[in-house]
């Protein structure tokens, strides 16, 4: 009775959801009466499911497979679930693999009669079929890559960035194993990253995590590898920007990296590529190099803050050249947008440090004092920031620059009336201010 009753209200759900009677849609079957019937085995299907009577189940969508196979996804949906059961029950390797087959049979025929709908079509049937693959008979890794393989041809331009990243864990597993080589498994992190691109940042920052730390992104691994392809193609802008990418992905630090980066600056001479060609000379102490790519980014750089960056870096590469003209310059850029930055003071004052040394004697002495000032100046900006490790730097310097301050004696015979406080403008080559007299 239990049984009718569902079935008499599964028939009528039907009729309506179709806005029409099930009897004369064609997809229930050829006759009125194989309709009904059918109709009357899904709401029976239904039941068995809900109750999880899997083996009666499995009845029901084996005939409407053969009788009703594009009725409703359902028949699919539901056959997936009594199989995948089934699986876990085997008894024997022969069984499972049998079941198996089963289940690959049952998304090849949904995506046979569901492969057109707009959201749940054949590229997400053959994504879901590739998961199901892998979780049923995970030791077949031939089979494994084929299913992942067909399903991402079949997402095209809008694959799902998710199945992308767990083909790529597959192949990473399988180069652990040895069973992919580790070109291989480069080629296809080359070949996916362009698929990627519209991507979550996050699913991104995985993919490159997987290569990563693959263990075949090894710089000496990869620099033989691109030594060797480039040795044929040395001016390939395709295989440059390439191998830029990969071994960049790798954190490759090797001169050869540093030859291909710039080749491929040249060929596309982009901001991220010029940050990272400068980030990589300065940790070289190649400031000379550094400054060449820096210049550049700050000449075309449009934000205020990233700008202030660009030429703090400057100045630290022009001190590291000891071109102290050229650092104050690039510190005074920052101080006059904000007269508060601490980095930029205190650079300020280490490049009237630097050009103290040109004049010598006494007025190379009294520069002393305009840097000291300066340093002070970086102390109180870092001290309202919080920053107590470059407060002790700064009271370092300060410390230092005291040391050199004009002795009395030598003061004296310069300056008439000379004394602690007064008022002094500093002369010495590049170098001007005014400061106050200071004792050491």
């Amino acid at each position: 009775m239990k049984r009718l009753i569902i079935a008499a209200v599964a028939l009528l759900s039907i009729g309506a959801a179709n806005g029409q009677n099930y009897k004369e849609d064609p997809r229930y079957g050829a006759t009125p009466e194989e309709r009904e019937e059918n109709a009357k085995l899904l709401s029976y299907l239904k039941f068995e499911m809900d109750g999880k009577g899997y083996d009666v189940a499995a009845g029901y969508i084996k005939t409407l497979m053969n009788s009703a196979p594009s009725a409703t996804a359902n028949i699919y949906i539901y056959g997936a679930t009594v199989y995948k059961n089934k699986a876990a029950k085997a008894k024997s390797v022969e069984e499972k693999r049998a079941i198996v087959d089963s289940v690959m049979l049952i998304y090849d025929r949904r995506a046979q009669y569901f492969g057109d709908n707009p959201t749940r079509g054949r590229a997400y049937i053959l994504g879901q079929k590739a998961r199901e693959y892998a979780a049923l008979n995970p030791m077949d890794r031939d089979g494994v890559k084929t299913y992942y393989i067909d399903a991402l041809e079949a997402g095209g331009d809008k694959v799902d960035p998710a199945l992308v990243l767990e083909y790529f864990q597959q192949l990473v597993e399988d180069y652990r194993s040895s069973a992919v080589t580790g070109e291989a498994l480069i080629g296809e992190y080359n070949r996916l990253t362009p698929v990627l691109a519209s991507a979550t940042d996050e699913q991104k920052d995985s993919f490159n995590r997987l290569f990563v730390t693959s263990g075949a992104a090894k710089s000496d691994v990869l620099e033989a590898m691109y030594k060797e392809r480039l040795a044929k193609n040395p001016n390939d802008p395709k295989l440059i920007a390439e191998a830029y990418e990969i071994m960049s992905a790798a954190g490759a630090d090797t001169p050869f990296y540093f030859e291909l980066a710039e080749k491929h600056y040249a060929n596309d001479p982009s901001p991220a590529v010029a940050l990272r060609l400068a980030s990589m000379f300065e940790r070289q102490e190649r400031y000379e190099d550094a400054l060449k790519y820096l210049n550049a980014m700050v000449s075309s750089e449009t934000d205020p803050k990233r700008k202030e960056e660009f030429y703090l870096r400057i100045a630290a590469s022009e001190l590291g050249l000891r071109r102290g003209s050229a650092a104050a310059n690039a510190a005074r850029q920052v101080i006059a947008t904000d007269p508060g930055n601490g980095y930029a003071l205190m650079m300020l004052a280490e490049a009237y440090v630097v050009g103290a040394a040109a004049c010598g004697g006494f007025h190379g002495q009294t520069v002393y004092w305009l840097a000291y000032d300066q340093f002070a100046r970086a102390r109180q900006a870092f001290e309202a920031a919080g920053n107590e490790e470059f407060v002790r730097r700064v009271e370092n310097r300060m410390g230092s620059c005291r040391a050199s301050f004009p002795s009395f004696e030598d003061g004296f015979m310069y300056v008439e009336g000379y004394a602690e406080g007064k008022s002094y403008t500093v002369h010495c080559g590049w170098i001007s201010g005014t400061t106050t007299i200071k004792s050491r």
